[in-house]
């Protein structure tokens, strides 16, 4: 990408779109500017800024910069760029936000305003995961969305994968518009799994209590060796994982047959 020399000083600059990028600009790279616009290396030391060719376009020397972005650093970027040039940001918003595989929306818009509020703990966590603006659909049924920070920053402290994080977030939001009170649903411990068992009681405590008889008697069936049986719940959905290890067709075919077995004690139970 072309570049030209300014004897600009940052002080010089008409705007700063210092949207508090997750990785830090690297001391060996001058600070950026594009129209007056600065748009990296804002906390450099450097007196002076080198000015990008303005014939390339903003959305193409933020990708430059900034190649890979997560999505609440995205949403932090989208709150900056509309306050420091409004008019334009309406014209590259869709343009911006394709350059990093996300289409443009009404949904997507308020999903990346109610992420910018959000604790910055927990858009670290967001971005540490990889998480989708679907993932955070439960924080647009949030009518008092500030309420619910102390779940927010206190969801980042906790051992989850993406998905668990994911299911975590809409159990707490439901829970908390279904009237439970903050402190209540708040984690007393880092034991994330664990928490998140004791919000599905909560939420769904019959199918809880249902998953926990079955997990049990999934455990006590003559499972074959080297065949791991157990009975889990992926979000509304509860049933039998099965998972066999055969060290050969024979193997397999002996192990199947084992397994023939088990429906009968299954539906016995029915």
């Amino acid at each position: 990408m072309a570049v030209a020399m300014t004897n600009q000083t940052f002080s010089q600059i008409q705007h700063e779109l210092d949207f508090t990028p997750r990785l830090s600009w690297p001391d060996v790279l001058p600070a950026f500017s594009w129209r007056g616009l600065r748009i990296a290396g804002f906390t450099s030391p450097q007196a002076k800024v080198v000015e990008l060719d303005a014939r390339h376009s903003l959305v193409e020397v933020l990708l430059a910069c900034y190649p890979k972005l997560g999505l609440s650093e995205l949403s932090r970027l989208s709150v900056r760029l509309e306050k420091v040039l409004p008019d334009y940001w309406v014209e590259v918003r869709s343009h911006l936000f394709a350059s990093y595989g996300l289409h443009w929306n009404e949904r997507l818009a308020q999903t990346t305003a109610a992420l910018a509020r959000a604790p910055r703990v927990f858009q670290e966590t967001v971005d540490e995961k990889s998480m989708q603006a679907r993932d955070l659909a439960p924080l647009l049924a949030l009518n008092n969305a500030a309420a619910f920070n102390p779940f927010l920053e206190a969801l980042s402290q906790l051992k989850l994968t993406k998905t668990e994080l994911a299911r975590t977030l809409e159990l707490g939001v439901e829970l908390f518009l279904l009237g439970r009170s903050l402190s209540d649903i708040l984690p007393s411990s880092d034991d994330g799994p664990a928490y998140l068992r004791r919000l599905e009681k909560w939420r769904t405590p019959v199918s809880s209590e249902t998953d926990e008889t079955w997990s049990g008697e999934v455990e006590r069936w003559p499972w074959p060796a080297q065949v791991r049986g157990q009975w889990r719940r992926s979000g509304d959905q509860s049933g039998l994982d099965v998972q066999i290890r055969a060290s050969s067709p024979s193997d397999l075919r002996l192990k199947l047959e084992k397994l023939l077995k088990i429906p009968e004690r299954w539906s016995h139970k029915i």
